[in-house]
C-alpha cells in the first residue's frame, strides 16, 4: 500500500480519534462497568414493544422506560466513579481540556428541543402526573371528568394548607425576624389561593411559568470554575453533572474507533441509549444532554495553534507503518530494515517534539505530552488502517497470482451455477433485476444464487475485494460518519421486526455518501463493465442502521487474514514429515491443498449465498460470512487446524 502524503495526512487527521489519556482510560472502565450491568436495549425496545410503541400506549411507557434508564446509567457511572474514587471534578476536567469543533452540547440540545413539541423535563413530568390513566388521552370525556375531580381535590388540599400555615403564625407570631419578604403569611396566602382558583379552573400554575422554569433549568447548569469547586460528583444531580457524563460518554464512543476490537459487547448499549438521549422528544425531556462531539487529532492541534506541524514533511516519517511482512508475497522482512526503519521513526518524532512542543512555563501552544498524544494518534491510525488493509491486498494477489480470468483447471473452476438466484454483467452503475434483496417470493439462501461463468466470477470477486480495499482504506472517516447519523438530531429510528429479530431502522446520508464515492471510485478503476448490482444497503431490512452497517465492515479483515495466513502458511506446515504425509494423501501435494482452499472460498465466498445475499454491495460480504461458518464441514477443516487455527472470531467450536 502506497504511504501517505503531506495532503494525505493532513485529511486524515481530521477523521483519527485522539487517544486516551491514563485518567480517561480509568474512566473508561467506569464505563464499560456501568454498561455491563446495564439492561438498557432490552428494557426500553423488547420490553416496550409489547406495547406496540408508537405514539398511542406504547409511547407514553416507552418515554417513561427511555428515561428511567438514561438516568438509572447516569447514577450507575456516577456511583461506580465514586468508588473508583474518580469522583473529584478534577478528575474530570483534567480530561477535558480538548477543544471540538463542529457543533457543542448546548447546540445539540437545542437542535433537538426545535425539532420536539413537548416540555421540559420538569414540564412534562408536570403534566403527565396529572393523568393517572393512558386513557385519559384515548378518551376527551374521560379525561375532562378526572379534570374536575383533580381541581375539586386539588381547591381543598390547598385549603387545608392554608389553614394550617395560618394556625402556625397565630401560634409563632408573625413577626419573625429571619422571614425574608418573599415569605411574608399574605404573600404566601395569596398564591396559595391563586394556585387553587387555576387549578379549579382546569389550568396547571406550573405549565404557565415556562420561562420561569427555562432560567431556573439555567440556573442548575454548572460552569468549568463552578464544577472543580465541589467536592465530590456524588453530591451533583444529573443535570449538575453534565461535563462528566458527556465527558465518559465520549471517551467511550472515541475508544471504540481507536480500537473497533473492543467494546463489542457494550458499544450497541451505549449507542442505542445516546441514540435516545439525542432524540428530539427525549432530549426536550431530559434537560441535558449527553452528547459532545469527537476529540479529533486536526482541530485539537488547530485548537492549541500548531496547525503548521501538518505540513512538515517529517509528520509522514514520525507517523510511517513499518512492515514486517511484504504486502504482496507475504514474507517476513528482514529484522536489520525493521530496527533502521524504527530508529529513524523515533528520530523524526522527537525532531518534531523539539521543534514544536513549548516548554510547561509557556502559556501559549501546545505541551511536549500533548503533541506526543497527538503523534501516537496518528501513528496508531495508519498501523489500524495497513493491519486491515494487508489482508484484502493479499488475497487480491493470490486472486492474481493463481487464477486467470481466460482460463482455468477444470478441477478448480470458480464457474458458479446457481439456483433461484441470478446475476450479470450490467453497466457502470449496475441496477436491474432483484436490486433490493429477495425479489418475489422466498428463495432457498441456503446454497449458491448466482450464475456466473469462470471469467466472469473471477472480475466479481475481484471488484468486490477492491471494493473492501477501499473501504477498509476509509474505515475512520466511515466510523465518524456511523457516529453522526446514530446519533443525528434530525434523523429518528423506527423500531421494527427486519426478518432477524428487532432493529432500529434508521436512514445513513453521511455513510451512504461516502461509500457511494468510494463504489464510484472502484468502479471507474475497474477498467471493465461492473458484475453484479450497486445497490448499497442502508436503512432498510438488510442493514437498518449505521451500527449494523459498520460492524459488518469490521469483520472483513477478520476471515481474510486466517485464509491468507494459512496459505502463507503451507510450506512451514508441511516441514512436519507426518502433516506433509497427510496433506499429500488427501489433496496430492501442498499446491493442491493451496487451491483447493482459494478456489472454494473464491467461488462459494462469492455465491450469492446468506439470508441477504446476492450481487448487490451487502451480499457480498454477507456471502463471505456466510462461508466462514460453513468452513466445519470442509474437507480441508482438518489442515486449518493443524495449522493452529482458532476461529474467524474468537474461539471456534
Amino acid at each position: 500500500m502506497k504511504g501517505h502524503t503531506t495532503e494525505s495526512l493532513k485529511e486524515f487527521t481530521s477523521f483519527i480519534p485522539l487517544r486516551l489519556t491514563p485518567s480517561e482510560r480509568a474512566l473508561l472502565t467506569v464505563l464499560e462497568s456501568t454498561l455491563h450491568v446495564s439492561e438498557y436495549t432490552d428494557n426500553v425496545d423488547v420490553a416496550s414493544n409489547r406495547y406496540g410503541g408508537g405514539t398511542s400506549r406504547g409511547g407514553l411507557v416507552k418515554v417513561k422506560r427511555i428515561l428511567d434508564g438514561i438516568l438509572e446509567a447516569c447514577h450507575v457511572a456516577t456511583g461506580l466513579g465514586v468508588v473508583a474514587m474518580l469522583d473529584h471534578p478534577s478528575c474530570v476536567l483534567k480530561g477535558m481540556n480538548h477543544i471540538h469543533s463542529g457543533r457543542n452540547p448546548k447546540e445539540s440540545r437545542n437542535a433537538a428541543t426545535k425539532q420536539s413539541g413537548i416540555l421540559s423535563a420538569s414540564k412534562f413530568w408536570k403534566r403527565t402526573s396529572s393523568i393517572n390513566s393512558l386513557d385519559d388521552v384515548m378518551d376527551p370525556s374521560k379525561k375532562s371528568k378526572k379534570a374536575a375531580k383533580q381541581a375539586e381535590k386539588a381547591r381543598k388540599k390547598a385549603e387545608k394548607k392554608l389553614k394550617k400555615q395560618q394556625a402556625q403564625r397565630v401560634e409563632s407570631g408573625t413577626n419573625d425576624v429571619n422571614m425574608d419578604n418573599s415569605s411574608h403569611p399574605e404573600e404566601q396566602d395569596t398564591a396559595l389561593v391563586q394556585s387553587s382558583i387555576s387549578t379549579c379552573n382546569g389550568q396547571d400554575p406550573a405549565l404557565d411559568n415556562d420561562d420561569d422554569d427555562d432560567e431556573k433549568e439555567e440556573e442548575h447548569k454548572m460552569s468549568r470554575e463552578e464544577y472543580s469547586k465541589v467536592s465530590s460528583i456524588a453530591a451533583l444531580s444529573p443535570d449538575q453533572n453534565e461535563m462528566f457524563l458527556q465527558h465518559i460518554f465520549e471517551i467511550g464512543r472515541r475508544n471504540k474507533v481507536l480500537n473497533p476490537s473492543k467494546m463489542r459487547s457494550t458499544y450497541g448499549k451505549l449507542m442505542h441509549l445516546l441514540q435516545d438521549a439525542q432524540s428530539p422528544t427525549i432530549a426536550k425531556s431530559l434537560g441535558f444532554t449527553l452528547y459532545k462531539d469527537l476529540v479529533m487529532v486536526r482541530p485539537f492541534l488547530e485548537s492549541r495553534g500548531v496547525e503548521k506541524i501538518l505540513d512538515d514533511d517529517r509528520l509522514v516519517l514520525a507517523t510511517m507503518y513499518i512492515k514486517t511482512k511484504d504486502e504482496v508475497t507475504g514474507k517476513a522482512v528482514g529484522r536489520d530494515v525493521i530496527d533502521r526503519q524504527v530508529k529513524h521513526k523515533m528520530e523524526m518524532a522527537q525532531e518534531l517534539l523539539e521543534d514544536y512542543a513549548l516548554d510547561e512555563s509557556s502559556a501559549t501552544s501546545i505541551s511536549r505530552e500533548e503533541l506526543k498524544l497527538c503523534i501516537d494518534s496518528i501513528s496508531d491510525a495508519i498501523a489500524v488502517v495497513e493491519s486491515n488493509v494487508a489482508p484484502v491486498e493479499r488475497m487480491i494477489h493470490l486472486l492474481e497470482e493463481n487464477f486467470r480470468p481466460n482460463s482455468y483447471d477444470k478441477q478448480f473452476s470458480l464457474e458458479l451455477r446457481g439456483g433461484s438466484g441470478k446475476s450479470f454483467v450490467s453497466s457502470k452503475y449496475g441496477y436491474g433485476f432483484g436490486a433490493f434483496g429477495g425479489g418475489f417470493g422466498v428463495r432457498d439462501s441456503s446454497g449458491p444464487t448466482l450464475t456466473h461463468s469462470h471469467s466472469t466470477q473471477y472480475t466479481f470477486v475481484w471488484q468486490s475485494l477492491t471494493l473492501w480495499k477501499e473501504v477498509q482504506r476509509n474505515m475512520h472517516r466511515l466510523w465518524v460518519c456511523a457516529d453522526s447519523d446514530l446519533l443525528s438530531v434530525t434523523t429518528s429510528y423506527q423500531l421494527l421486526n427486519t426478518g432477524q429479530g428487532l432493529n432500529r431502522v434508521q436512514q445513513c446520508p453521511k455513510v451512504g455518501k461516502v461509500m457511494r464515492h468510494l463504489l464510484n471510485k472502484t468502479q471507474n478503476a475497474a477498467g471493465s463493465p461492473w458484475v453484479g448490482l450497486s445497490v448499497i444497503h442502508l436503512g432498510d431490512r438488510d442493514v437498518p442502521n449505521a451500527l449494523v452497517f459498520i460492524d459488518k465492515y469490521t469483520q472483513i479483515p477478520r476471515f481474510l487474514k486466517p485464509i491468507a495466513d494459512f496459505c502463507d502458511g503451507i510450506p512451514e506446515l508441511c516441514s512436519n514429515d507426518k502433516i506433509r504425509a497427510y496433506i499429500e494423501d488427501q489433496f496430492g501435494s501442498e499446491e493442491n491443498l493451496k487451491m483447493a482452499v482459494l478456489s472454494d472460498y473464491f467461488k462459494h465466498g462469492f455465491d450469492g449465498s446468506g439470508d441477504d445475499g446476492g450481487s448487490c454491495i451487502d451480499g457480498r460480504l454477507t456471502s463471505s460470512w456466510n462461508w466462514t461458518s460453513r468452513i466445519v464441514k470442509k474437507n480441508y477443516y482438518h489442515a486449518f487446524m493443524l495449522s493452529g487455527f482458532q476461529g474467524f472470531d474468537g474461539d471456534f467450536k
